[in-house]
């Protein structure tokens, strides 16, 4: 059998190969599956001293070996193979486990007399694909397997080592996963050391499902690749061996089976925790420091996987806070290495620091920019936390400042007019005739048309308006329950409105019903624009969540026991015989009344808020058992229920209040956004946030200009630094000059100033409930990455 390696193919399954049966091969063949319940296991184990392995080979083409003419020895004597040194793959198995190599000792010249290969699917587990290298990577002791070099010596004997070493596990659920993982995994230098050395394929794929993402099961993503692996478990020496060895270098660009590079890997292991952050960050910045001396021309941290995310796009949109926070604030002294950093501290004085953030990939002149990502795109969890990191808390600030509140005023008080018209026009509708009512010419009717005009023409732009932004936005329902229920109330109230106005052309007179409850959520809808202001905007978040949280439970509960109880009463009634008799006197003795199902939830439902009536009809046939449901219904809706409603929401605004701060922050960024995504190219151009600043040299030698936004912080924790600072003197210069140059302006504009001024002092003042400031969160973030 001829056999020859493919030089430009790294697969051990790229290319058809007959292999060699014999009647040992057969007898193995026909062993069948040791399964005894006939059930094949989905998920078997990688390696277990409890559980062999199979049997159930699958149909495999190869030629027998019977046929073939016997080899002549001396005289006209055929060459046998004695039984004892025969090698099934059990055998082999055995000896790897136990890492006897005396027992392979005839291991090679076994395969060299019977034209085998330790590839062969004989010596595999049929249900998994392990070889007999796999099986002794995961049988080591004190590291070491002395029947390792022993399987590699034979197959580089019989042609077949790069096939050992590089075969894979072939199931659906540990696919791809190869020697050089496992060693990877063992943590062993000198075994992967050694892989190398013998031809091992530094960039195989361990895709499969054990290695991906899962929200349920046990699993471990890791970016597929043995670079990645070694990188997120944390093993700096595999991690340079990989990139500086002499046999094939690990390419850091390299991506796997979802486009991720070994960067985007570590963003997705991180966890947020203390420990894991330190290893996470420090590694992540020692990879970015390789691609440096590897390859000056990579821009590794700019390589999106194919959802288009960049490594820092990922961590905002997956809520990886703490290594999100350490790559936007990331500060390297380092001067060959000061080109990756994304913080440049300006100057200092004292504990006051001036720093220049950089805004690529950060700011929405970005297609895609961070900060859509955590507002639109992230479902994470902790998205409120987020928006206060520096420089992203201050970025939307300056764009609340220069645009964002003006407009946002301007379409409050809008809205307001346009309510105060929707309430006057339905209060005064016409209450004679049937609609449509027509045109009377008087003063007060031509107030009502123009008035339903212009709500008609309202509740078709807001539904438009609101078309649009779940069109192009396409929020997820995480995302709604967070800051988004009130786009789901205003698309309400306009489809609501506009079926009040088809209703109203048909003729129907219940085109007042919709009209009052559009009116009604449109004055809920009021609350939206509480986001404006940082009080009543926190309290708006505290109502919310109550709501969301607590009163919905309540509800589902209540309206199970208010039917239940209903239905039970309402068919005790039922059994009542009719009295033909009845005067009037006998009517008012009768008491409340439990005809039917709709008065009788009435009724229920008074009793929930303590106005209910005990007094009933005395003619009921179980007017005990009917009292004893009632008494029963009271104890489990007006002492229970309405107590645990009471505690639950007690509990909520406890949770809230120290996040309510951030969740409004939160809300109010998605208004900017939304108010910034309406506005003209060039005043998005004109109010665009930051400056164009060169803030040093690229490895080209040539100047590093970035578009940069200058953040003043205070940094006590930093009395012992000594950073590099950008200018000699302290003070935003550009700023000073032009302040010395234009005088205040006087006016009314002098007074709009000075509003600002006051709601950005009240926006920096903690409040009373534990730390809900997001400039408390920001200076501990900076003391940290400081």
């Amino acid at each position: 059998m001829s056999h020859s390696d493919s030089e430009d193919s790294d697969s051990p399954n790229s290319k058809f190969r007959l292999e060699a049966h014999d009647k040992d091969t057969l007898a193995a063949f026909s062993k069948g599956d040791q399964n005894k319940d006939g059930r094949k296991d989905k998920k078997p184990p990688m390696e277990s001293a409890l559980q062999k392995e199979g049997n159930d080979f699958p149909i495999n083409i190869g030629f027998n070996m019977d046929f073939l003419p016997k080899v002549q020895g001396n005289g006209n004597k055929t060459i046998e193979i004695d039984p004892s040194d025969v090698y099934t793959r059990d055998r082999i198995f055995d000896a790897v486990a136990n890492g006897d190599a005396d027992d392979l000792a005839g291991l090679q010249t076994y395969l060299q007399k019977t034209m085998k290969l330790l590839t062969n699917t004989e010596f595999k587990d049929p249900d998994t694909g392990k070889t007999c290298l796999l099986k002794a990577m995961w049988n080591l002791k004190n590291g070491v397997n002395d029947t390792i070099p022993v399987l590699l010596e034979a197959a580089e004997k019989t042609n077949n080592l790069k096939d050992l070493v590089n075969a894979p596990y072939t199931n659906a659920y540990y696919h791809g996963q190869s020697a050089l993982h496992i060693a990877i995994e063992k943590r062993n230098f000198q075994l992967v050391e050694l892989l190398m050395k013998n031809q091992a394929d530094v960039h195989a794929k361990a895709d499969g499902e054990f290695f991906q993402k899962k929200r349920k099961g046990v699993s471990f993503y890791f970016g597929e690749l043995p670079l990645s692996l070694a990188a997120c478990t944390n093993q700096p020496d595999i991690v340079n061996f990989l990139l500086n060895n002499p046999y094939r270098k690990a390419d850091l660009a390299a991506r796997d089976s979802h486009g991720n590079t070994v960067l985007h890997a570590l963003v997705l292991v991180a966890d947020n925790t203390e420990e894991n952050t330190e290893t996470v960050t420090k590694m992540y910045d020692d990879i970015l420091k390789k691609s440096v001396k590897i390859n000056p021309q990579l821009r590794l941290e700019e390589l999106a996987n194919w959802e288009g995310l960049t490594p820092l796009k990922l961590a905002s949109k997956t809520g990886k806070i703490e290594l999100f926070r350490h790559i936007l604030r990331r500060e390297i002294t380092e001067p060959e290495y000061k080109h990756l950093s994304r913080k440049f501290t300006e100057w200092t004085y004292g504990p006051v620091h001036t720093s220049l953030y950089d805004l690529s990939s950060v700011d929405t002149h970005e297609r895609d920019s961070v900060l859509e990502t955590i507002v639109f795109k992230s479902n994470a969890n902790n998205r409120h936390k987020m928006i206060v990191i520096e420089p992203i808390n201050q970025l939307l600030q300056d764009k609340w400042d220069a645009f964002a509140g003006k407009i946002f005023y301007l379409k409050f008080l809008l809205y307001i007019a346009y309510m105060i018209i929707f309430t006057v026009t339905a209060y005064n509708r016409p209450l004679v005739g049937q609609p449509p009512f027509p045109l009377e010419g008087t003063v007060k009717d031509s107030f009502r048309v123009f008035g339903e005009v212009i709500i008609m023409f309202g509740g078709v732009y807001v539904l438009i308006c609101q078309i649009i932004y779940f069109w192009k936005r396409r929020p997820s329902l995480q995302i709604i329950m967070m800051d988004g229920y009130f786009e789901v109330l205003f698309l309400l109230q306009a489809i609501i409105l506009l079926c009040s106005g088809v209703v109203y052309l048909a003729g129907n007179e219940a085109y007042v019903t919709f009209l009052v409850l559009a009116m009604v959520i449109g004055w809920v809808n009021m609350l939206y624009y509480t986001r404006g202001f940082q009080q009543t905007g926190i309290y708006s978040v505290m109502i919310q969540k109550t709501i969301l949280r607590d009163m919905l439970r309540f509800l589902f509960v209540y309206l199970v026991f208010l039917f239940g109880f209903a239905a039970a009463l309402v068919t005790l009634v039922g059994e009542v015989p009719e009295d033909s008799g009845n005067n009037t006197e006998a009517a008012k003795s009768e008491g409340v009344s439990y005809a039917g199902l709709y008065i009788t939830s009435l009724e229920l439902f008074k009793f929930t808020i303590g106005m209910g009536d005990l007094e009933f009809n005395e003619n009921l046939k179980f007017k005990h058992f009917f009292m004893f449901l009632l008494i029963l219904y009271v104890v489990l809706t007006y002492i229970l229920l309405l107590n645990m409603l009471i505690a639950l929401m007690s509990e909520t605004v406890s949770k809230i209040s120290s996040e309510s701060k951030s969740i409004w922050k939160l809300q109010r960024a998605a208004t900017i956004l939304d108010i910034e995504r309406f506005l003209p190219r060039s005043l998005r151009k004109k109010w665009k946030s930051g400056h164009w600043l060169t803030v040093g040299k690229t490895p080209e030698g040539k100047p590093d200009e970035r578009w940069c936004f200058r953040v003043e912080e205070m940094l006590w924790g930093a009395w012992e630094k000594n950073p590099s600072n950008l200018n000699e003197e302290p003070g935003d210069t550009e700023k000073a000059k032009m302040a010395s140059v234009y005088k205040r302006p006087k006016g009314w504009s002098h007074l709009v100033t000075k509003v600002q001024e006051k709601v950005r002092e009240e926006e920096q003042i903690p409040l009373n409930s534990g730390s809900t400031s997001p400039m408390t969160d920001v200076e501990k973030g900076c003391e940290q990455s400081s």
